[in-house]
């Protein structure tokens, strides 16, 4: 009984899923898509193109990992994204969600939100945009360069800019970055994290350090005669894995994919209001709505729409999709403030249901119990242990 109380303790407390073994220093496997400098490794870990009108886009993500023994605040410094093709042609980062989760340096200016912790890492998302003329080709192959400059903490919530560091990846192109395109994504492997891998290497489940989101349902709309419109809804479960309480926010505009025909979705209409999602509060420029709070060890699910304008064939059945997701914190005085951007990305999602990645520490605690299987969901579990507890009380009576 007492082995039981203090079990169910550790599960509501979050102290079992944050049990994590150290792992060994991020090192880079291939020259090509991965750079590393003396605070951190930065990886292209997604590479994809697209059009959007008469525009070609390519969208990469970087993961960065801290390999500093104390946490490190790095971010992007402004109009340095460029990257060129093999036929020559100069692609760049413009517009106001060309660049999600990392802060950008402007001069004196900075935003110092993208902070890792030691030995732990974070993805960053850039788009960059080329407009052909004529009948210009695109070409396949690209090499992508970015500056990074890190951002040294003088005292609470001062900083100064620090180091900037110069990056390079080259032979970049879609089939190497975990394209869908013809079936199942290739993944390029991320660097060794200190955080399990609560996600069982699932490619709908994202770990974000602090919590962990699964993608459990995709319906697609169908394309029948006098239906414009593609639409696709996914269902995110979200859970907290730390040993805090989150409030978790979405960025307004962020929701986009690609199809396995490189066709693009996005949240809605340039120029609206996003009213795209559903179950989660919204981050915008002015406003952020705190609603969707998690404590340690619990869940909660929000839904995701985008829709593919005037639809033609091909007509896609997977999808990259890509969503940033803020950390936001309430400070005195009922202050909102975003403590970091995660750029979420789920690979080769099909139409369907599907299963939770892992149990987590969840499944471990109803092992030691007997308890069978138990939901992932922390506040299902310590209500399925609460009331095993409680039959057995009743049966020594």
């Amino acid at each position: 009984m007492k082995k039981s109380i203090q079990l169910l303790a550790m599960l509501a407390a979050g102290t079992l899923a944050t049990t994590q073994a150290a792992a060994p220093a991020a090192k880079c496997a291939s020259p090509d898509n991965c750079v590393e400098t003396r605070a951190f490794v930065a990886t292209v870990t997604g590479f994809r193109t697209s059009k959007q009108g008469s525009s070609r886009v390519v969208t990469a993500t970087v993961h960065f990992v801290n390999k500093t023994a104390k946490p490190l605040t790095i971010g992007y410094v402004t109009e340095s994204g460029v990257a060129l093709d093999d036929l020559g042609n100069r692609y760049v980062i413009a517009g106001a969600n060309a660049v999600r989760a990392i802060g950008e340096v402007a001069g004196v200016n900075f935003d110092p939100k993208f902070t890792l912790p030691p030995n732990e890492g974070g993805d960053a998302r850039f788009e960059l945009t080329w407009k052909p003329e004529g009948k210009a080709k695109a070409g396949n192959q690209f090499e992508l360069d970015l500056a990074i400059r890190e951002i040294a903490a003088t005292g609470a919530d001062q900083f100064k800019l620090g180091g900037e560091h110069a990056l390079h990846f080259a032979s970049l192109a879609q089939a190497a970055a975990g394209a869908v395109v013809g079936g199942a994504p290739t993944p390029v492997a991320k660097p060794a994290q200190t955080a399990e891998n609560l996600c069982a290497s699932s490619p709908r489940c994202y770990n974000a350090g602090a919590f962990i989101a699964e993608v459990l349902q995709v319906q697609s709309s169908a394309m029948i005669k006098g239906v414009r419109h593609q639409s696709v809804t996914l269902n995110i479960r979200f859970r907290n894995i730390s040993d805090r309480p989150l409030i978790l926010a979405y960025r307004a505009s962020s929701s986009a994919a690609l199809d396995n025909f490189g066709n693009g979705f996005t949240w809605g209409r340039p120029g609206t209001y996003d009213t795209s999602v559903k179950g989660i509060g919204l981050v915008s420029a002015r406003s952020a709505d705190t609603q969707f709070q998690l404590s340690p060890g619990q869940s909660r699910s929000a839904t995701f729409g985008i829709v593919r304008y005037n639809a033609v064939p091909p007509i896609g059945d997977r999808w990259n999709y890509d969503v940033v997701i803020e950390e936001v914190e309430i400070q005195p005085g009922q202050v909102v403030k975003s403590v970091r951007q995660n750029s979420l990305t789920f690979a080769g999602l099909a139409a369907g249901n599907f299963p939770a990645a892992g149990g987590g520490a969840t499944t471990a605690a109803a092992a030691a119990l007997g308890a069978g299987d138990v939901p992932a969901d922390g506040h299902e579990a310590v209500n399925k242990l609460i009331d095993l507890i409680d039959r057995k009380t009743q049966k020594k009576k």
